[in-house]
């Protein structure tokens, strides 16, 4: 059964995220200038060719960076709530930018399809059941037959130095009973200070969203962070696919 968060407490853990990647903008890319490793196994995985790629969560465009420095696609297509963010990447990045708020219905209409979607570190800072599930059917609808869509998942749990970050929700005026289970509230305090509503999506919470878009999970692996397994990703492709291989 899919739970539905209090409309009210959506609108406020992402008027907080906003106001975190807005205010802390310029810092928070800095600090994620180089590729991420996961990146390097994604580079294997994207369907060949791959002419358009959809970055959703873009940020700063590292991702197209990334990906066109080493020619493996022809044209990148970058989409992210953050103005800041995303003038940043039109400045460096080669492709086009739209600025959309990825929280909500439709905002992935009017972009076309695409070879490979990717949604790195994102979906994680979607409040609610049912706009997490609404973004990745989304996904599955800008998705070309044959396409496979990439999801990264922060797995904070799993490090004491992460965890050290948790903090309560009584800080921005929440209770647990306001937010759903794994749900948590965690601090930034590189240079400046701030606060980001995080969702811990692991691979059971992956596989349920992916059933029911009718995508299938390809494949899963750990990299990232000190510990190099700090994010989940996740390759999808639509279910049909395993039937008919």
């Amino acid at each position: 059964m899919m739970i539905t968060m209090h409309e009210n407490t959506v609108r406020k853990l992402l008027s907080l995220n906003q106001n975190f990647y807005n205010d802390l903008a310029g810092p928070f890319a800095d600090s994620r200038v180089r590729p991420q490793p996961g990146f390097h196994r994604l580079l294997e995985e994207l369907p060949q060719p791959c002419d358009y790629l959809l970055d959703v969560g873009c940020g700063d465009g590292r991702l197209g960076r990334f990906l066109q420095a080493r020619r493996a696609i022809r044209w990148y297509t970058g989409v992210d709530f953050s103005a800041e963010l995303l003038a940043r990447a039109e400045a460096i990045t080669m492709g086009d930018f739209h600025q959309r708020d990825i929280s909500r219905p439709g905002s992935l209409y009017g972009l076309g399809q695409y070879q490979a979607i990717t949604c790195l570190a994102t979906l994680q800072h979607i409040p609610g059941t049912a706009n997490r599930q609404n973004l990745v059917d989304e996904m599955a609808h800008a998705l070309m037959p044959g396409g496979r869509i990439f999801i990264s998942t922060w797995q904070f749990l799993g490090s004491e130095r992460q965890q050290r970050k948790i903090t309560d929700w009584s800080i921005v005026g929440l209770s647990e009973q306001d937010v759903e289970p794994n749900d948590y509230l965690l601090t930034w305090q590189r240079e400046e200070f701030g606060l980001r509503y995080v969702r811990l999506i692991d691979e059971n919470e992956i596989a349920r969203l992916a059933a029911a878009s009718g995508l299938r999970v390809a494949d899963q692996f750990r990299a990232d962070g000190r510990e190099g397994n700090l994010s989940l990703y996740t390759i999808l492709e639509f279910a049909e696919t395993a039937v008919s291989s």
